[in-house]
């Protein structure tokens, strides 16, 4: 009952941040004929034909191939010159309805339609109960409401795509005044990960949409800022809708079992900014999608219709990642849904994209870092002067202008820029009137000195995309003399990884089994629930940012003062870090550890060393750990990594530990140990 207890505490501490068809409504396929005026009718003899024509097919064939002239007969029928209404070919409509763009568009995916709400489908099946949902019935409802404008309007990426293989229909869209610009760029933005709220810890995916930029124009850098143009484009957030008396424990359970609606919100994109890049601080990339006009037509509208479209929603699995990955499917043969496994993280939306590359012509036009306010405030401060840096820092910590005098006309308006841009920045995440009165006083002697863009000159240099990392599924084969440990991990971001941050470390649900080759066995030697790990830079040289580092983890492991399996147990550690320059960093904690062994509660340090660069890093670690009554456990580690290719790397791993003993009358290993093992780590 005490690990019980102890693993749903654990549990709740690390989430705390964050129909049968209906006949009666069926709808009965029928063949359709359309006249001149493009009005629609049934002809229930021409439905017996089509049902016999398609029972006898062994296979239906390719769209290209099904979209033949019709009969002679059925050509003298549509003459301009006869009253006879024109055929739409049985075949056809059957090789329309089983086209994947059709089924993309419906959002039906393995036989069954995903869309909950009871508005979005023609044919309206009962709520959540979409298994008997025929995307033929659905195709040949859409053609006959081709005359209710309402219904056009609702659906412009159904009757785009009709239209485009029936030309014959002549849909027309002037009388739509709410539809999006179909010619406006699409981008897919990833969004960095969050670790101050467990729920964001695996970064997010939004949709944008605007007008194309000039590839002469400074917007179209690979590092930017946003324009108030690009603020004001639309973007499509898709996520769940949570109550407000939800709590992070509630959020957990019902995330997980899918008890939560989801859908699309369209709103500018500035509101996105505001909380991704200016409220929690989060760097964006920006990745361009390369489309032809029709396919970029087709998405506008097809985002538009989705709004409309609620989905239960699964934390785990179809989430913002998923969802968002998913519209490229309809205009590509990116399979950004076809994931192995349970898990799905948004960073495999991008990873999709850059493998599709080598395959076809690519699908990313550009790719453009757009650094979170915090990162643009640190890196141009960087490039200050000594003594102006020196006044800033002064201004922020007494808020007193003063020292400002003492500066040239061009540097003052240099450091007042950057105040008045830290001081918005402050106001972000501290609305206060103290703040904001501050802020006014900063303009008005800004508004005294000449014009200025001496900090629109100091740069960000680019920063690569998470997404040219490994994957974030992780497995792993480590082999010493002695044993051999196998392991795999739903999700991680290893800061010894190429392009990950090598201040952040983050973990999720990992399960390591060992053998033992003397005693011939194997063990669940380590299960990891969380390990979350954020190192703040002592160093940084601007005044008010976080100076505290700290790292979470919890799960069950072999205990080292008794030796006994799968022990439950949470830690939390403080401490502080500090890197030099971008490819070294170094780190201390005091850690807390509570268990359900003996005494139950553990301290110790850690103090870390972590250096990469390009394809190879290293970390060097010390652990030291204290049990009331026992001797202390001291442990140093060495892994020294070489990265094989974008998702296999290999690793050398040293290991010295001594007075590893437990009890007077138990010795849980040999003292004065050295051990090494080599490794391998695959990512999918």
């Amino acid at each position: 009952m005490q690990k019980i207890l102890l693993w749903v505490a654990c549990f709740a501490a690390t989430t705390a941040g964050a129909a049968a068809f209906d006949e009666s409504n069926a709808y009965t396929p029928k063949p359709v004929m359309m006249d001149k005026e493009d009005k629609i009718a049934s002809n229930t003899d021409t439905a017996i034909e089509a049902h016999l024509a398609i029972s006898e097919l062994h296979s239906l064939p390719s769209l290209e191939q099904s979209i033949q002239p019709l009969a002679e007969e059925q050509v003298q029928e549509q003459k301009p010159n006869t009253n006879k209404n024109m055929v739409i070919d049985p075949i056809v409509l059957k090789s329309l309805a089983k086209h994947p763009q059709w089924q993309h568009l419906l959002f039906y995916k393995n036989g069954k339609a995903e869309v909950i709400s009871p508005d979005f489908y023609l044919t309206n099946p009962k709520l959540r109960s979409k298994r008997n949902f025929d995307p033929y019935a659905e195709l040949l409802a859409t053609i006959e409401k081709i005359g209710d404008e309402s219904v056009v309007c609702k659906y412009p990426a159904r009757y785009l795509w009709l239209n485009h293989h029936l030309p014959e229909l002549n849909v027309d869209f002037k009388n739509c005044a709410q539809l999006p610009d179909p010619n406006q760029e699409i981008s897919l933005i990833l969004v960095s990960s969050y670790l101050k709220n467990p729920a964001s810890s695996f970064g997010h995916v939004l949709v944008k949409t605007g007008a194309p930029i000039d590839s002469n124009d400074d917007g179209a850098k690979e590092v930017r800022e946003l324009s108030s143009e690009d603020l004001l484009n639309n973007s499509y957030n898709f996520g769940a809708s949570i109550p407000a008396n939800d709590n992070g424990a509630m959020y957990a359970v019902k995330g997980l079992f899918g008890l939560y609606d989801a859908g699309f919100s369209e709103t500018e994109f500035f509101k996105q900014d505001a909380v991704y890049s200016k409220n929690e601080q989060r760097d964006m990339w920006e990745y361009v999608l390369n489309l032809e006009e029709y396919e970029t037509q087709l998405l506008n509208y097809h985002l538009y219709e989705a709004k409309s479209a609620r989905f239960d929603y699964y934390f785990i699995k179809q989430n913002c990642g998923y969802r968002s990955g998913e519209i490229l499917e309809l205009i590509s043969d990116v399979k950004t849904t076809e994931r192995i496994g349970p898990w799905y993280a948004p960073d495999y939306v991008f990873d999709q994209l850059l493998e599709h590359e080598g395959e076809s012509e690519s699908l990313v036009a550009s790719v453009r870092y757009l650094p979170s306010e915090q990162t643009q405030l640190r890196e141009k401060f960087g490039q200050l002067s000594k003594p102006i840096q020196n006044i800033i820092n002064s201004v922020i910590r007494t808020e007193d202008i003063t020292p400002l005098a003492s500066l040239n006309t061009e540097d003052k308006a240099l450091a007042l820029d950057f105040l008045i841009l830290h001081r918005t920045y402050k106001i972000s995440q501290d609305n206060t009137p103290k703040q904001q009165a501050f802020k006014n006083a900063l303009l008005s002697q800004r508004f005294m000195l000449p014009a200025s863009n001496g900090l629109a000159q100091l740069t960000v240099p680019n920063k690569a995309s998470p997404a040219l990392s490994n994957k974030t599924t992780q497995t792993k084969v480590i082999l010493s003399d002695d044993s051999v440990e196998v392991g795999l991990s739903l999700f991680v971001k290893d800061p010894l990884n190429a392009h990950t941050d090598i201040d952040k470390r983050f973990e999720a649900v990992q399960a390591s089994l060992g053998y033992n080759f003397d005693e011939s066995q194997w063990t669940l030697t380590d299960f990891v629930f969380l390990d979350m790990q954020q190192i703040e830079d002592l160093r940084q040289p601007l005044s008010g940012e976080p100076k505290l580092s700290w790292q979470l983890k919890t799960g069950a492991r072999t205990d080292w003062f008794t030796g006994n399996h799968h022990s439950p147990y949470a830690q939390a550690g403080i401490g502080a870090g500090a890197k030099f320059g971008k490819h070294l960093l170094g780190y201390g904690m005091v850690n807390a550890t509570v268990h359900d062994q003996d005494k139950h509660a553990d301290i110790g340090i850690e103090l870390g060393l972590r250096a990469k660069r390009d394809s190879r890093s290293a970390e060097l670690s010390y652990i030291a750990s204290k049990r009331e009554g026992r001797n202390a456990i001291n442990l140093t580690k060495l892994t020294v990594r070489q990265q094989l290719s974008k998702n296999n790397d290999a690793r050398l791993i040293v290991t010295y530990s001594d007075t590893v003993t437990a009890d007077n009358n138990t010795v849980v290993s040999d003292a004065d140990k050295l051990n090494a093992a080599i490794a391998w780590h695959h990512y999918w």
